[in-house]
């Protein structure tokens, strides 16, 4: 079951804009996130959530999408996400950044998993204007942006395959995502 899971979980570029991520999903997905491990359990993380229309327009305009694709700067504009969520890290809940990167990247990955049990895709983007979104949202001094999950009904089915040299994910002339993957004995030391 969740290896199911873990093969259907992919980064998602192309969304359906008919149907919305609704803010009911992400407080769900918050409320969860409540017990996931933390650092030292200072559960220095919290969350910014966004499913308004034009905010999610914002946030779509302040991140970069899927370096490794040649001429692609991310879904298009009747493509895009219908909701985000932006992790972040409290200082007032301990200063060290780089001690919750860990927690950041266990939120992320809890999010993906919930999001595909509802059929829901999302992409982690870590590529984006942390400054505008800060300023944009009035967020305060000691709330630190650290990781944008754009989230979605998907519009497309990424492929994934075995790795054969480059693990690099592209789009063929069907403008199908593949995702090459090194073997389990290419892993182990």
């Amino acid at each position: 079951m969740i290896r199911d899971l873990l093969v259907k979980a992919r980064s998602i570029r192309s969304f359906d804009m008919s149907r919305r991520v609704g803010a009911d999903i992400l407080l769900e997905f918050v409320e969860n996130l409540r017990f996931i491990p933390s650092s030292c359990n200072f559960q220095a993380l919290k969350y910014l959530l966004v499913t308004d229309e034009e905010k999610c327009t914002f946030m779509r305009s302040k991140t970069r999408w899927a370096g490794f694709l040649e001429n692609y700067s991310g879904p298009d504009a009747d493509k895009s996400p219908t909701a985000y969520m932006v992790i972040c890290h409290d200082l007032e809940c301990c200063e060290n950044e780089t001690l919750y990167l860990k927690d950041v990247g266990i939120a992320a990955q809890t999010v993906n998993f919930m999001a595909c049990e509802k059929g829901i895709g999302i992409c982690m983007i870590g590529s984006f204007d942390i400054k505008a979104v800060s300023e944009y949202f009035s967020l305060p001094e000691n709330i630190k942006p650290k990781l944008v999950l754009a989230l979605g009904y998907p519009a497309e089915s990424p492929v994934l395959e075995d790795a054969q040299g480059s693990v690099k994910y592209y789009r063929d002339e069907y403008n199908v995502h593949h995702v090459p993957k090194r073997s389990a004995k290419d892993l182990i030391i």
